[in-house]
């Protein structure tokens, strides 16, 4: 039991890191679109929200590695550094799935670095390549892929068909751009309330309008991708009523409901209210959506930790 609890804290810590780095990188991108955003804004998500969650990423992935070492070994804390048994996990599908995680979040630490040098970089000198927007771009974009690529090898997922695993792809990088947008957008509201100088609240309104229309293609593929999996893996209506699964499975299901709830306020009550004012409330209710999101991830690490699909 110890080592299932170890098992699903680090799974949901890699999760909470995996999802901050598309968000962080979706919305310094949207903040680019909005000149009045302030030009420290992008240095700081990078320097205090992706370098962070790159790091944490790749000790989680480590940790959850080390923990299935121990768990197979059934010797303790020292049972995890087993040589042997590590040799052996790394040839299997876990070990591809850990490589590909691993990837992902080293690539994006590189590319939060170039990127953050390249923002510090004097404007009088010359900009060398290698900091240029296009490999920084392709090095996130592609950690990104790496991060969802790293999910249809591992779980329930990699024994099902490859239309399958792409839509769990499809479906992992959606819900990475959403909700891993939640934490810089409420940084963004923090800082317009703590430094007017910094963000206006007509910059927040016009990034909230962005981030909605952008969020309507997320959104979509989300559902999508979610119902394609959610029928390929309950196994049936009455299996998800009746299995730990599909108990867990609708408990997420009412929690994404939820927040894709949250989501329909701020687009057609509190964000079109923020000229006006409102940039509290908007701050505490995306506040809530961050509570619910990691509450999401934490079922969803359950899912795929603790029970499994019938079959």
């Amino acid at each position: 039991m110890f080592w299932d609890i170890a098992i699903l804290v680090s799974k949901w810590l890699s999760y909470l890191a995996m999802v901050a780095i598309p968000g962080a990188v979706f919305v310094a991108w949207l903040c680019r679109q909005v000149p009045a955003s302030g030009p420290d804004f992008g240095k700081r998500l990078l320097s205090h929200y992706l370098l962070p969650a790159s790091v944490a990423g790749i000790f989680a992935t480590s940790l959850f590695f080390l923990f299935q070492v121990g768990a197979v070994n059934q010797r303790g804390p020292g049972g995890m550094f087993d040589p042997v048994i590590s040799q052996i996990l790394a040839q299997t599908a876990l070990g591809d799935g850990v490589r590909w995680r691993l990837s992902g979040f080293f690539g994006a630490l590189v590319a939060a670095g170039l990127w953050y040098i390249a923002r510090s970089w004097p404007p009088a000198k010359q900009t060398p390549w290698i900091l240029s927007s296009q490999v920084t771009t392709t090095l996130a974009a592609g950690a990104m892929l790496c991060l969802a690529i790293s999910f249809a090898v591992l779980g329930h997922v990699s024994e099902l068909g490859i239309v399958s695993r792409l839509m769990l792809v499809l479906h992992v990088s959606a819900i990475c751009l959403w909700i891993g947008s939640f934490i810089p957008l409420h940084v963004v509201c923090r800082a317009d309330a703590d430094n007017g100088s910094d963000v206006d609240r007509q910059s927040v309104h016009a990034l909230m309008l962005l981030f909605g229309q952008a969020a309507w293609v997320v959104l979509g593929a989300l559902l999508v991708s979610g119902l394609w999996l959610t029928w390929h893996l309950s196994g049936g209506f009455s299996d998800m009523l009746t299995s730990a699964y599909g108990q867990l499975l609708l408990l997420k299901l009412a929690l994404v409901i939820g927040l894709l709830s949250i989501s329909a306020r701020h687009k057609f009550y509190v964000v079109p209210q923020l000229v006006d004012g409102g940039l509290l409330r908007l701050r505490h209710s995306i506040g809530l959506q961050i509570a619910l999101a990691a509450l999401i991830l934490l079922v969803t690490a359950a899912l795929t930790t603790l029970t499994g699909p019938a079959g």
